[in-house]
């Protein structure tokens, strides 16, 4: 973490599934936070943007960064604008004008970004499916695709085989990773139910959270369906009702984004104007002009 951070912070949230109301008893306290670099990281060759912890738990933006990123409509900085009063742990003069200009931000982009990250969700969640339904019993050869060792090396008859035999490979590859690195409480929850129950509820809540910033053009972190998305969570849909209701949601989020009364893209102008008042009066607050470097006498 960087030294300055405590010093320069201008906005702190708690994060994840506490922000949302979907924490278990177990669940760690995330918290994504804003910070203002001095001077010489503005001007000199020094540079931050971002930094987290080993387990990704606690992140801190600079303001440029965080600003940035929420122009491109990211769904996790969107939510920490929008988090819930009673989940923001620090918010100075600047966090709170940050927050106080938060709409700028908003637009049919974002509701389409939503989405993405849902899709995202999907992928990950039928990847699984697959995984565990139909494992993959051995590492794909290029033998298998056609290919033909010439020189130390194989060569394949077309390049749709060696796609093939590429796919195939980062198949078995990400299956391997995914073994490894499964999370014990989501493998018992994946073995009972056939799929990533916990996936199935952010993918859900995504859908539902772009669907909410289209139609109405509001965030709601701290989720009203909460109780419901807990459920999801717990295995009360199947596999096939997951994927039928995604469909759904995704298809009338898709609509929704011509008839959305949100601007098309977010106020970058404003944006930009902000992060540079905000920089400013923090680093050259009034009083006394602040000297940086030496002194220099002109005779």
């Amino acid at each position: 973490m960087p030294e300055f951070w405590e010093t320069n912070l201008i906005l702190k949230v708690i994060s994840g599934s506490r922000a949302y109301g979907l924490d278990q008893p177990d669940s760690d306290t995330d918290t994504r936070a804003v910070c203002i670099p001095p001077i010489e990281y503005l001007l000199g060759l020094k540079t931050f943007e971002q930094h987290e912890n080993a387990t990704g738990d606690h992140v801190i933006f600079a303001l440029a960064k965080f600003v940035r990123l929420a122009l491109q409509g990211n769904p996790n900085i969107i939510e920490v604008l929008y988090t819930d009063p009673a989940d923001v742990l620090f918010a100075d003069r600047f966090g709170e004008r940050l927050l106080a200009t938060r709409e700028i931000f908003l637009s049919r982009h974002v509701g389409e970004t939503f989405s993405r990250y849902a899709i995202a969700q999907l992928r990950r969640m039928e990847n699984h499916h697959r995984w565990l339904i139909e494992p993959p019993d051995q590492q794909p050869q290029p033998t298998e695709f056609g290919a033909t060792r010439v020189a130390g090396r194989f060569r394949f008859p077309d390049t749709d085989r060696e796609r093939a035999y590429r796919a195939a490979l980062k198949h078995w590859n990400n299956y391997q990773v995914w073994r490894r690195n499964r999370n014990p409480a989501r493998a018992k929850l994946e073995e009972k139910h056939g799929y990533d129950t916990k996936h199935a509820m952010h993918l859900l809540r995504l859908l539902h959270m772009g669907g909410e910033i289209l139609r109405e053009g509001v965030v709601r972190v701290k989720r009203p369906d909460a109780a419901w998305l807990k459920s999801v969570r717990h295995g009360a849909l199947t596999y096939e009702e997951v994927i039928d209701l995604a469909a759904r949601h995704e298809a009338t989020l898709s609509a929704s984004i011509e008839q959305s009364p949100l601007p098309s893209e977010p106020d970058t102008a404003t944006a930009d104007q902000l992060t540079i008042e905000l920089q400013q009066e923090f680093l050259f607050p009034p009083g006394p002009r602040t000297r940086y470097g030496p002194s220099i006498s002109l005779g």
